[in-house]
């Protein structure tokens, strides 16, 4: 039974603020932000927790200068995200089901401005913090397109994180970690594990084969006979291919690596991929095909289809080594950001694999006044002779609201540079 006054979040209506209860708690009369205030059953809601910041003059300042920027900073992201309850508590539960061993995918879709980097920044955070092994790739047609999947693999392996005892890791020190898992039947992973194995001290020889194994390097280079860091036993490393078919190469070594993070006791393996919408900016339907076949094939790694764990002839497959597309029992969750895409019936064949879809709508009145009242306590924080008269916050709520159209991020830079503006021409008189 919830207490008066505690914060909850309903599907629909949002976050909201409980007033009263009946029926010994079977139904709840909540106010909720947009000023609705309605009696509904208790069952529909989920709790939140408020966190508080503590602020002081250098930490204050120190948002400031990301504010200003349209940002909030990563260590401070939980407590400045707002009316995403429901949301988190969604995405929350994934990360409560991969930690048992069961992956899924989740698609977080919202027009531009609605705050989907902000949330997968918040969720990224989360996931690191609640130990994960958590990794993002921000798609683009020009820098990784989805049809490119080595470029994909590239920007997963550089951005992997994780937190054990207090300190961060990256994909080295995974590797390192779980080479110690002795795993004989996969193609790119065992001789990969088997060499990390036999690594002495750090010298430009270990630095060519990392390159290697993380897409920065070719292996023509590695084993090249004539040069002076060539690797040794390097042959029998098979190459990160360059093809747009090697798809099921790809992701039967993401599903790989996330059965050996389980194995560790790390929990699964979180990837986060933003802008997934630019693959529908590829007017090369072959590319556009390829890439939709990565990324299916992430989805059914995530949810662990079984039919993928065998060479599946309609998928895509490469003519140099063609694997299935998942290895063993994969644990990773799995999620996507993307705007709005309707029309495209491949697109949305692939979209409706999906089940766990969120619709961010955009913040409403109520809440980006929340918001602001929160960026103001911030600004006095940081310069303690500040202050305006209520009219004139007023007046700069309203320019904010106006000139941001409902955009957030445009909304907190707008406020913030107002402050400044008043502050400045406070002292020059």
């Amino acid at each position: 039974m919830e207490k008066k006054n505690s914060v909850v979040a309903h599907p629909i209506f949002g976050e909201g603020v409980v007033e009263a209860s009946r029926w010994d708690g079977a139904e709840l009369r909540v106010k909720f932000r947009s000023g609705l205030e309605l009696w509904l059953p208790a069952k529909w809601f989920r709790p939140i927790t408020v966190k508080h910041l503590k602020l002081d003059e250098i930490s204050s300042k120190r948002l400031l200068e990301a504010f200003r920027l349209g940002i909030v900073p990563h260590q401070d992201i939980e407590y400045f995200t707002f009316g995403r309850g429901y949301e988190l508590s969604e995405l929350e539960h994934g990360m409560e089901e991969l930690k048992e061993g069961t992956g899924n995918v989740y698609l977080v879709e919202g027009g531009y401005g609605s705050g989907k980097t902000h949330l997968l920044e918040y969720m990224h955070h989360l996931c690191l913090k609640y130990g994960f092994v958590t990794t993002y790739c921000e798609l683009s047609v020009q820098e990784a397109p989805l049809y490119r999947p080595k470029r994909v693999y590239r920007d997963l392996v550089h951005n992997l994180r994780y937190i054990k005892e207090g300190s961060e890791y990256r994909f080295r020190d995974l590797l390192r970690m779980v080479a110690s898992i002795r795993i004989d039947d996969h193609c790119f992973l065992t001789p990969v594990l088997r060499y990390v194995r036999d690594l002495e001290d750090d010298n430009l020889k270990n630095e060519v084969f990392w390159q290697l194994i993380e897409g920065e390097s070719t292996k023509d280079y590695a084993i090249d006979p004539l040069s002076p860091f060539r690797i040794r036993g390097g042959q029998k490393i098979p190459a990160l291919y360059d093809y747009s078919t090697a798809t099921d190469y790809y992701t039967y070594i993401i599903s790989g690596l996330s059965h050996l993070v389980y194995e560790a006791g790390l929990g699964g393996l979180v990837i986060i991929l933003d802008e997934v919408e630019t693959i529908t900016h590829i007017w090369n339907y072959l590319e556009y095909s390829r890439g939709l076949n990565f990324l299916e094939g992430l989805i059914q790694a995530a949810l662990d289809n079984d039919d993928l764990k065998v060479i599946e002839k309609r998928m895509l497959h490469n003519r140099v080594r063609p694997t299935p597309y998942i290895y063993r029992d994969p644990h990773i969750l799995l999620i996507l950001a993307s705007t709005p895409v309707h029309g495209l019936r491949d697109f949305v064949g692939v979209r409706e694999l999906i089940d766990k879809k969120i619709l961010l709508r955009r913040f409403s009145k109520t809440e980006l006044e929340l918001i602001y009242n929160n960026l103001y306590d911030v600004y006095t924080c940081a310069y303690p002779a500040f202050s305006i008269v209520i009219s004139q916050r007023e007046n700069i709520f309203n320019a904010a609201l106006k000139r941001s159209y409902g955009e957030l991020r445009e909304f907190i830079k707008f406020s913030v540079e107002a402050f400044d503006w008043f502050r400045f021409n406070r002292s020059a008189t």
